[in-house]
């Protein structure tokens, strides 16, 4: 062994040094000493030594690997078969030899590169190691490999290590917007000010995304309680999102009835890019404002048409409860059936009846609603439940615990919701028997983890001046909006 790999060093050195000497002979015409024939020996083929070989351990390898005119005499003894005007370099046996090593350092390399990658867990396949143009490709690999990582982290429930993994395949692809929301995401609950930061950079470098990212950071916004940047939000999504111009009035609305501060609606309502009949409703909500109880009750009465815009009539519903006026109220609801989604129309004449203190005709919409010979879905269970948040009443709520069990062959994901929205119906209600009972059912779902359910709970059992939504919402984020609408509107009077 010792001799193969001493020969098997000599080749790499014999190659370039013996080719190179018999080329610059050839060159010089063959004048002066053959510089691999013995000196000493006559030049004639079969009887002149070969020079060359003299230091290796078996000429045949020479022989085999350096150069073909070395040949056995009649004697056996190893001598040069060529004169010396036949000595010529073998310059071929050079390249096949170094193009081989070549080859299968290549392969060597690329299969050991392959095996790590592999090993480390990027999905890298043989041509984007072997194939150079594919070598682009590498970042690619790198970010997905960051967002496997990211996405083990968390559930794993390693939050910090998935933010981490998460930023570097952002640093990596910034112009990604996947993952870029994804980290925004991510960010909302430990660190809602950068979250803030990137879904600005978002719309900003995604204009094309603008209106998905805005509906996102809306959720985020709304579940922190931060109606200032929320309102400015959807007055700008009012001029750019036409298609879902109810949605950003109702959040602009909202927003400035929280914080009862009008700056945004005078801005929007003085906006040529929003639609007319948004503005309408704006300058609506403004002149109700700059007046006291009765002369708004006056004014809503008597102000102009609202049949170019429903949701119009929705507001206008909304203004007469919180003026005093639900009779009122319930006349529009009512008369607004065939322009207003059916969930409209119910929960605004759920909120007129408990306004007006209407407790026998509240109770029979509330028993028609979740009549044994009807089919209960999530849309009643949740409509109901949130009713209750806004205008807790023990009695409805155990009627609405005996519709429960009829979602029991719904599926997981719907059964977690519906007792979600009871549990926060039973905590406004601070019925803890209640609460109680729908910890248990919670905890049976094996939806949400102990503690998750314990913090939910937890929120209801504290003092009233304790109680901001922005500790609750943050964990209801996947649900309905109704609900953080309904919570927000509870513990925000």
């Amino acid at each position: 062994m010792k001799a193969w790999l001493g020969d098997a060093m000599r080749t790499v050195g014999a190659l370039w040094y013996w080719n190179a000497r018999k080329s610059w002979f050839v060159l010089r015409r063959r004048r002066g000493q053959c510089p691999c024939h013995n000196p000493s020996d006559s030049g004639e083929p079969g009887k002149t030594g070969c020079e060359a070989v003299a230091l290796w351990n078996d000429p045949a390898r020479f022989q085999r690997r350096v150069c073909p005119l070395l040949q056995r005499n009649a004697d056996g003894v190893w001598m040069c078969g060529a004169s010396v005007a036949q000595v010529r370099p073998f310059w071929g046996r050079f390249l096949i030899l170094h193009g081989a090593v070549v080859v299968l350092a290549v392969l060597l390399t690329g299969f050991t590169v392959f095996g790590a990658m592999r090993h480390i867990g990027y999905h890298v396949s043989l041509k984007q190691i072997f194939w150079p143009p594919r070598w682009s490709e590498f970042r690619d690999l790198r970010v997905q490999l960051f967002a496997e990582q990211a996405k083990a982290h968390y559930e794993a429930g390693r939050v910090r290590e998935a933010i981490a993994a998460l930023a570097m395949a952002h640093a990596l692809a910034p112009e990604n917007y996947a993952y870029a929301m994804m980290l925004a995401q991510f960010y909302q609950a430990g660190v809602p000010e950068a979250a803030d930061a990137m879904y600005r950079k978002l719309m900003q470098m995604h204009p094309e995304r603008r209106n998905d990212t805005a509906r996102v950071w809306f959720r985020s916004l709304l579940a922190r309680a931060r109606f200032k940047d929320l309102a400015e939000l959807a007055r700008r999504q009012l001029a750019s999102d036409p298609t879902q111009t109810a949605a950003w009035l109702h959040a602009l609305l909202f927003a400035s009835r929280a914080m009862q501060d009008w700056t945004a609606l005078e801005s929007a309502a003085t906006d040529a890019g929003i639609d007319a009949a948004v503005r309408r409703a704006l300058e609506l909500e403004l002149a109700v404002r700059r007046l006291p109880a009765e002369r708004a009750r006056d004014y809503l009465r008597t102000a102009g048409a609202v049949d170019d815009l429903p949701y119009l009539r929705v507001q206008r519903v909304e203004l007469f409860i919180e003026f005093g006026a639900p009779n009122e109220a319930l006349a529009l609801a009512a008369s607004s059936r065939f322009l207003l989604s059916g969930r409209d129309v119910v929960r605004l004449g759920l909120a007129a009846r408990a306004a007006a203190g209407q407790r026998d005709a509240l109770r029979r919409d509330i028993e028609a609603l979740l009549a044994p010979e009807r089919e209960v879905s999530l849309a009643e269970i949740s409509l109901v439940a949130q009713h209750l948040i806004r205008y807790p009443d023990r009695d409805a709520l155990v009627m609405l615990r005996e519709a429960m069990p009829r979602l029991s062959q719904a599926e997981p994901a719907v059964r977690l919701e519906a007792w979600i929205n009871y549990l926060c119906a039973a905590g406004s209600a601070q019925d803890r028997a209640q609460l109680a009972f729908a910890r248990e059912r919670l905890l049976s779902l094996d939806l949400l983890s102990p503690a998750g359910v314990q913090r939910l709970e937890a929120f209801f059992t504290l003092l009233p001046a304790q109680q901001r939504p922005e500790f609750l919402l943050p964990q209801l984020q996947p649900f309905a909006l109704d609900l953080s609408y309904a919570l927000c509107g509870r513990y925000l009077q």
